[in-house]
């Protein structure tokens, strides 16, 4: 990243870090700190964990090759602490490069399966999120509940018609010399990896990750709302990480994602009731807890590295 992008980037992180402490209620900081039971913060970082073993077993299954699922569990801690920290979404190409200096993974191939991994996460976030707002009972619960159907049909359609235009791309005269067989690898890629059980087995395992990650996010969100008496339920911590997941994607992501992702959840918790103060403490709190479980996870692989050699 230039010298000015940087500046650019750390003045906005600055900018939103000032946003957020102006604004939280410390209160609910200190209620955490002093009554948060261990043991339930233990149980969510191992649910958390356990979504990177789910995620692992599903690139396996995408890229169709025989990688040890270790390996890919070494590279899923590398890839989300690099994605949770970079701005911008720069992290995503932690992935293709930790393939090809471990395994030597054709770029086409590891793009291919980060892309369709990416579909399938925002296939499963997104008809969990609308299942959230259904059960907490949003305006519009009926229309939303007939949007499910339709969002997972759009999601499964786009990969497919994606590889078959694709290939239309090569006919312009500055591709046609030098990306024409990159598309086109990429493109056969795309519909080798997402047809049959591979597509469907996928699909599955993202509907586990996200399943099992805001159970993770429950446990944790439950210790920090707990004194403040806010009637929690699961649903209401899908709807409202999933508004915070969300904002991940946006061109503005800061370093950490600090200040968009706590938006996402304010937001959402605000409609659900919270007090403006208690919902940005405790999207502050989540997020730099969540934070350090993808620390956690990511230095010792991130630390292992120079021991890793590669396979030739």
């Amino acid at each position: 990243m230039k010298g000015k992008s940087l500046t650019l980037v750390v003045l906005i992180t600055l900018v939103l870090l000032g946003i957020i402490l102006s604004q939280m209620d410390y209160r609910v900081v200190a209620l955490f700190l002093k009554r948060a039971s261990l043991s339930l913060v233990l149980l969510s970082f191992a649910l958390y964990s356990t979504t990177y073993l789910l995620r692992a077993l599903r690139w396996r299954i995408l890229l169709g090759l025989p990688i040890p699922t270790s390996s890919l569990f070494h590279i899923v801690c590398l890839h989300t602490l690099a994605n949770n920290l970079f701005p911008f979404r720069t992290g995503e190409l932690t992935f293709p490069y930790f393939l090809d200096r471990f395994h030597h993974v054709k770029l086409p191939s590891s793009f291919s399966s980060l892309f369709l991994a990416r579909v399938s996460d925002m296939l499963a976030l997104g008809c969990l999120f609308l299942v959230g707002l259904v059960a907490v009972g949003f305006p519009g619960e009926k229309t939303i509940a007939l949007a499910i159907p339709i969002l997972m049909v759009i999601l499964f359609v786009s990969p497919k018609l994606m590889a078959r235009l694709l290939p239309l791309l090569q006919k312009y005269p500055g591709l046609k010399a030098h990306g024409s067989k990159s598309l086109q690898s990429f493109s056969q890629e795309i519909q080798e990896q997402w047809k049959g059980k591979r597509m469907i087995t996928a699909n599955l395992l993202s509907l586990a990750i996200w399943g099992v990650k805001f159970l993770a996010f429950y446990y944790l969100a439950l210790e920090m709302t707990r004194p403040l008496g806010y009637p929690l339920n699961y649903w209401k911590v899908v709807v409202g990480t999933s508004a915070s997941e969300l904002t991940t994607v946006l061109p503005i992501h800061s370093i950490g994602g600090v200040g968009t992702y706590e938006a996402g959840w304010t937001g959402a918790f605000i409609l659900m009731g919270m007090a403006k103060g208690e919902a940005v403490a405790t999207a502050f709190l989540f997020h730099m807890t969540l934070l350090l479980f993808s620390v956690i996870l990511g230095l010792p692989a991130y630390l292992m590295i120079p021991w890793r050699r590669r396979r030739g």
